[in-house]
């Protein structure tokens, strides 16, 4: 796995339209999943999408923490 460069406001990759995933169970799709997991972690982030990460594809991924208990 790999941490990406996340595209900053206003980067060009952010203005294009993304291209659909034509397999999602292909092993490159698997690995871009792995990586942007990774990075969005390591950014402390809630959630990212494949063009924040300069790759042209309709894909996100997010993360909810565990429900806290009501008190």
């Amino acid at each position: 796995m790999a941490i990406m460069k996340i595209a900053r406001m206003g980067h060009p990759v952010l203005r294009r339209a993304a291209a659909p995933v034509a397999d999602p169970t292909a092993p490159e799709i698997a690995r871009l999943i792995a990586d942007m997991t990774e990075t969005m972690m390591d950014a402390q982030g809630a959630g990212l999408a494949a063009p924040q990460v300069h790759v042209a594809r309709r894909l996100v991924i997010f993360h909810t923490p565990p429900a806290k208990p009501c008190r």
